[in-house]
């Protein structure tokens, strides 16, 4: 009886494990200005978190994250237009 409960729990155990990772993804991108130049340095964040990235030199990022969030992206310099 003990056995199969162990059993049990250790299968449950893997499920859960496999299935919360399985909820999140890589996303990347490269983030440029009107004219189509790589931006360096800019922040891409997770809103709602502190969860964030940056861009490289070349305006390429990549950020794991839940599936349904939302990113918002700055830069210092930049203005933002609606």
């Amino acid at each position: 009886m003990k056995l199969n409960l162990s059993l049990f729990t250790t299968s449950f155990m893997m499920l859960f494990f496999v299935f919360s990772f399985a909820q999140e993804r890589t996303v990347s991108g490269k983030v440029t200005d009107q004219n189509g130049l790589p931006l360096p340095g800019a922040t891409v964040l997770v809103v709602g978190t502190k969860t964030g990235t940056q861009s490289d030199f070349d305006g390429l990022y990549s950020i794991t994250v839940s599936q349904g969030v939302t990113l918002r992206f700055s830069y210092i310099g930049q203005k933002h237009r609606t």
